[in-house]
């Protein structure tokens, strides 16, 4: 590594006029930053409004009825229970309004039952080993013990077997335990099956006799009274008997009727509705907080004077402002003065009540109309926003290209100057010697 003296022969501070000379010329490079930092920040803002026009799709895409189906969010049921203490039920899209009137007669639980033998636990249960069948409905296993082992290892091998049921040592007293086996699902084919092996000694001899704690039982909901029928399930809820409806039953009354009535969720269709304008409002708040001038900082937005993404907020708002068979007031929203977008509940629900078709219809062409706008502007392929996006990062791309070769040219140019001005010390070096010599010759002449 060289070592640099500035000035060290002509008393001039080098190394700070190399600095300031590269400063000058550095400044010939601070439009690319500058252009590289907008290009970057206009990135960053529509890569983030290009999300909200995905999610405004999104929102959009649940208004309109299914090309196949028919479905949508106006057509969605919510369920109510004339007794939530004895059952309740959820819904999906594919429920249609209607009403059903049942009694519980049982839940679904899982048979189990317990070995009467209590041992202590972590002791010996066996000087010898014995084998046994476990199993519940179509699954079961061998369960080989081997001498010497605890309760909690006859648990273990029991859990490790792909038997159908769980193992767990009950302590019944302190230290104290006994075996239960209860069936891993439920249903009236749950029970639990142990059969002895056929050496001695038997798992009955060891454990003890296996009785039953529960039944096994289906749940099973009485339609109607007594010229109804049972329905039964295997598992605690019962799906589709209407469809999409899925019953849960919360205890056993067969003394109880329970009504479930399906209608229209208009509040469900209200939450979709205000998310839509939500989406809305999200997309056009960043246009516009992005495209303002600041009389302070003296800066605009990098949006401000963009024409493409001034066009896609009047194009949500045009979209919003329906037809003349479709107007936003149906459903309750409204176009403020700044451009925003105004959802109210009450309206939307007063206006469904009294002319649901209306409604739906209304909700169906504007959302179309909102969604073929989010589309054109996200679409991967070819959407308008998507194809500036990759024009920005390009720009980006190519800005930070231009930046390293202008460093590159900026390092090669310090370079030479230091050079330059190493040699020039170098010289004025050596003249400062010859002119040192010259004068000590002098000084040696005679002076009379």
């Amino acid at each position: 590594m060289a070592i640099s003296v500035s000035g060290l022969g002509s008393g001039i501070d080098t190394t700070s006029l190399v600095s300031q000379l590269m400063s000058a010329e550095r400044l010939s490079g601070k439009g690319l930053t500058t252009g590289r930092n907008t290009a970057q920040s206009i990135v960053t803002t529509l890569t983030a409004l290009n999300g909200q026009l995905k999610s405004l799709g999104d929102a959009a895409k649940v208004l309109v009825p299914d090309t196949l189906t028919g479905a949508s969010a106006f057509t969605g049921v919510s369920a109510t229970s004339s007794n939530t203490n004895i059952a309740t039920a959820t819904t999906t899209d594919k429920a249609a309004a209607g009403s059903l009137t049942f009694t519980v007669k049982s839940i679904a639980q899982a048979g189990s039952g317990a070995f009467d033998t209590t041992f202590t636990g972590g002791t010996s249960i066996s000087d010898s080993g014995f084998s046994f069948k476990v199993g519940s409905g179509d699954k079961s296993a061998t369960i080989d013990v081997q001498a010497g082992a605890s309760i909690e290892d006859v648990a273990a091998l029991i859990n490790r077997s792909d038997s159908g049921v769980k193992a767990t040592t009950v302590q019944v007293a302190p230290n104290t335990y006994k075996l239960q086996v209860t069936s891993a699902t439920t249903g009236a084919q749950s029970g639990v099956n142990i059969t002895d092996g056929t050496t001695t000694p038997t798992a009955t001899s060891v454990l003890g006799a296996f009785k039953q704690l529960n039944e096994p039982a289906d749940t099973v909901l009485r339609i109607g009274g007594d010229n109804g029928y049972d329905v039964s399930s295997p598992t605690r809820d019962v799906k589709d008997l209407m469809p999409g409806v899925t019953i849960s039953p919360v205890k056993a009354d067969p003394t109880t009727p329970v009504t479930i009535d399906l209608t229209a969720d208009v509040d469900g269709m209200a939450a979709k509705l205000e998310a839509f304008v939500k989406a809305a409002n999200d997309a056009l708040g960043t246009v516009s907080s992005n495209s303002k001038w600041d009389s302070t900082k003296k800066t605009g937005g990098p949006l401000l004077g963009d024409s493409m993404t001034r066009g896609l907020s009047q194009e949500i708002q045009t979209a919003f402002t329906g037809s003349s068979t479709a107007l936003p007031s149906t459903l309750g929203i409204s176009i403020e003065r700044d451009g925003t977008l105004k959802f109210d509940k009450t309206k939307f629900v007063a206006n469904y009540k009294s002319d649901p078709d209306s409604v739906t219809k209304a909700a169906g062409e504007i959302a179309t109309k909102v969604g073929e706008v989010s589309k054109q502007a996200t679409s991967a392929a070819d959407g308008t926003l998507t194809m500036r996006i990759q024009a920005e990062q390009a720009s980006v791309k190519d800005y930070t290209a231009q930046i390293t070769r202008f460093e590159d040219r900026m390092s090669l140019r310090e370079e030479t100057l230091k050079q330059q001005f190493s040699a020039m010390e170098s010289l004025l070096s050596k003249m400062q010697a010859q002119g040192n010599w010259l004068s000590g010759q002098l000084a040696t002449l005679p002076t009379g």
